[in-house]
């Protein structure tokens, strides 16, 4: 009985390390060392893995005006809505912050930018109850896309240029899903 005791604390305690407490998500150590699993088998298979990275909107605006309990309440059900636009066999992680990152194995642009939409619609939709007098405005979310292995070999470079894309989301007004598109490096 006390050695299955200690492998359910044992067992416990792993899962513990590997998920983000508020969301319910993987955390970020989980993803980084999960992904490169996902990167050697994409490789292995000749097969594309889509990453998309996710940042909500004018998240610290919610906070401020909010207060950060609301702001978690956000973050929670952001998290949910995520996980269910996704097939269980792609992997959402909170990468920190208000910054998810999704991983989609033999997932190619196309189909990658359909989920990164069904995301971004789906957050559009969310209802969240504000807690005060005051209604919630809309929850919006922007989407940055990046393909292995048109977009990168490793993983730095993928979350490099799903970054890169995710910027150019939020510089193009918010609210909407990029897909990485490579910059021609100047002659020198």
């Amino acid at each position: 009985a006390t050695a299955l005791s200690n492998l359910r604390l044992l067992e416990s305690t792993k899962e513990q390390a590997n998920v983000d407490e508020l969301t319910g998500l993987y955390n970020r150590r989980f993803l980084e060392e999960y992904a490169r699993k996902l990167i050697a088998m994409a490789r292995r298979k000749e097969q594309p893995l889509g990453v998309i990275m996710m940042d909500l909107d004018h998240f610290k605006e919610f906070n401020d005006v909010y207060g950060h309990e609301t702001g978690d309440r956000i973050l929670r059900h952001f998290a949910k809505t995520a996980s269910r636009a996704i097939r269980e066999a792609n992997l959402a992680a909170r990468y920190g912050g208000e910054e998810f990152v999704a991983m989609l194995p033999e997932t190619g642009p196309q189909s990658c930018l359909l989920v990164a939409e069904r995301i971004r619609l789906a957050v559009e939709r969310m209802v969240i109850p504000s807690g005060t007098d005051k209604p919630m405005p809309q929850v919006t979310v922007s989407l940055g896309i990046a393909i292995y292995p048109e977009h990168g070999q490793g993983l730095e470079d993928l979350l490099q240029a799903a970054d890169k894309a995710l910027y150019e989301s939020k510089r193009a007004g918010r609210n909407r899903s990029t897909m990485y598109v490579p910059q021609e490096e100047p002659a020198s």
